[in-house]
């Protein structure tokens, strides 16, 4: 999960989750709280009409004309809306027409007290119960209590109920994916100047651009004046160190052009001379160009490999036209690595001069793309490498045959230039005879 725009939408959708579900939650309770209190409320009105048209004559009976009934269902059987009245025994003295049976009794509560509870009844199903016990006067002076019951059906209320918290999750949830559409869509909007420095950054790497634009947002303006400082710095950089590396090379080119020019006829020191300045030369050359190889090219525009390994192979082929020696160039002309072409002929001349060098007449260079790397193979029918070279072969001054002429750091300096790239080389025989060199670059875009 390395992307932010995922990180942040993730954790975006988390925290809706959990505050949807929360929020519909609580408005689940409220809105129950107040259908039952509304409900409540309602029948507790019910009850107090109930007591308006309710008559008790001298010998304590009560009379309750249906015609007076407060709600019209009272009078219909089976209707979901029934009434009774429980005297202080809890025996039932009066019952609504709609009533066929009883309302479940309770002795809780006091005179002048509310009692309302949802219950269920094996005949009567889930209902919702109103009871209020009040103390009457009778004729004849006494006094005596009743409970007012009142059940209603509950079926509606719990229907309605039903169909209201699935619109409110419906609506929930649609207002969720809506927000969180919203805020992938102000990610992205947010987020597209880094992704759009990105791009410039690759543009910069394959050579299309030279820096990072000025109108960047406030937040990011930082960042990308600190990396043209960087980027101005590496070009300016690699531009001083090679001037300085070509005006040593041209400080030390006329004296020991000199000194390998003396006259050597009748001299042995002379001659000893010259030889100890063409080794200064040659060391002079190594070590430039081990500097040069240790130098990070970040900037380096991708090149392909195929066209330096042409142009080398043809000059190897003049130079050696009286072997008439056989080159096979399969390297795919669009594979690209970062590397500057100069030193892609530098690798090239060293490893495939070797080849001709120690007997090779037939040589055959294959590319691929692996793993985020491109991988040039180099192989011979030459005599190979002896056993136990392969790695001492790529220090300096390490030879396999000193007849040939040379002073054994072209290895050395192929190694060195490929490490500088953070590629790597591999020396190895082929199992059906002759040399294989790996040369492992990063690939390019």
């Amino acid at each position: 999960m390395n992307s932010i725009t995922v990180r942040l939408l993730l954790a975006a959708a988390l925290l809706m989750t959990v505050f949807i579900g929360v929020t519909t939650l609580a408005i689940q309770h409220t809105v129950d709280q107040r259908a039952r209190q509304a409900l409540q409320e309602r029948m507790q009105g019910q009850i107090y009409a109930l007591l308006g048209v309710t008559e008790i004559d001298a010998s304590g009976q009560i009379n309750i004309h249906a015609s007076d009934l407060p709600n019209g269902l009272m009078r219909q059987p089976a209707s979901g809306t029934y009434a009774e009245v429980r005297d202080i025994e809890e025996r039932q003295v009066w019952r609504s027409p709609s009533l066929a049976g009883s309302i479940p009794s309770s002795t809780d509560g006091a005179i002048g007290e509310w009692m309302f509870s949802k219950e269920v009844d094996e005949s009567l199903g889930s209902i919702f119960v109103n009871r209020f016990a009040v103390e009457w006067l009778l004729p004849s002076g006494a006094t005596t209590a009743y409970q007012f019951v009142l059940a209603d059906s509950s079926s509606d209320f719990d229907r309605q109920r039903s169909l209201f918290d699935r619109n409110l999750w419906i609506a929930m949830l649609s207002m969720g994916a809506l927000l969180l559409v919203s805020i992938a869509a102000a990610l992205a909007w947010g987020l597209n100047p880094l992704r759009r420095i990105a791009r410039q950054l690759n543009e910069i790497e394959s050579g299309k651009r030279e820096s990072l634009p000025v109108e960047v947002p406030d937040e990011l303006h930082p960042l990308t004046s600190r990396i043209n400082m960087l980027i101005a710095s590496e070009r300016g950089r690699q531009k001083r160190y090679r001037q300085t590396l070509d005006d040593l090379a041209h400080s030390l080119k006329t004296p020991l052009s000199v000194l390998r020019n003396a006259d050597t006829t009748n001299s042995r020191a002379a001659q000893e001379q010259i030889r100890q300045a063409d080794r200064m030369e040659q060391i002079v050359s190594y070590h430039i160009k081990r500097a040069d190889a240790g130098s990070q090219r970040l900037l380096t525009a991708p090149v392909s490999p195929a066209g330096p390994a042409d142009r080398i192979i043809r000059s190897l082929e003049k130079v050696y036209r009286q072997r008439d020696i056989r080159f096979e160039n399969n390297i795919d002309p669009e594979l690209r690595v970062r590397t500057e072409e100069g030193d892609l002929m530098e690798i090239y001349g060293n490893i495939l001069e070797n080849a001709c060098k120690y007997g090779a007449q037939h040589i055959t260079l294959q590319g691929h793309k692996q793993s985020g790397n491109v991988i040039i193979t180099v192989e011979d029918d030459g005599p190979g490498f002896p056993e136990g070279m392969h790695e001492r072969l790529q220090k300096r001054g390490e030879r396999a045959d000193t007849q040939v002429e040379g002073q054994g750091i072209g290895l050395a300096i192929t190694r060195e230039l490929i490490e500088g790239y953070g590629g790597s080389l591999t020396v190895s025989n082929n199992p059906e005879g002759g040399a294989r060199i790996n040369i492992q670059l990063p690939a390019g875009l």
